[in-house]
């Protein structure tokens, strides 16, 4: 059935999904002095960290190219994974940024905390790291 059709059954036509254009980067190796986090955002749960071992810039742009349609560029973290596997950092469910490698597992919580209460802030992404806070 080609979308927009009703099937005859009198609901409204299904929207077609969403199309985007995508350009990766080659992949550039190093930390940056980083690592990644991974938590809940629950105080009592633990905040977890991970290597990155290299970084990937992507530039997404929805369909149709229009002014209001700006591109959307990234700088993602790869991050080693539990069967110790490169994989973008924000495929891991929990990921909630990139903090110092100093930076203590408590620091960490005040720093995610801040940018998760940040007036107008959304929800923590994958792709969001302490440097958009």
């Amino acid at each position: 059935m080609p979308i927009g059709d009703t099937g005859g059954k009198g609901s409204p036509p299904k929207e077609p999904p969403a199309a985007y254009h995508e350009w990766w980067s080659a992949i550039s190796p190093g930390d940056l002095g980083l690592k990644a986090g991974e938590w809940t955002g629950k105080d009592s749960d633990p905040m977890t960290f991970r290597p990155i071992v290299a970084w990937v810039t992507v530039m997404m742009r929805k369909l149709p190219f229009t002014d209001a349609n700006p591109p959307d560029n990234r700088f993602l973290p790869v991050a080693l994974s539990d069967t110790m596997f490169p994989v973008l950092a924000g495929l891991i469910p929990t990921h909630c940024g990139v903090f110092l490698k100093n930076m203590t597992e408590a620091e960490a919580k005040v720093r995610a905390r801040e940018w998760m209460n940040k007036p107008g802030a959304k929800p923590l992404q994958p792709t969001m790291g302490m440097a958009q806070a």
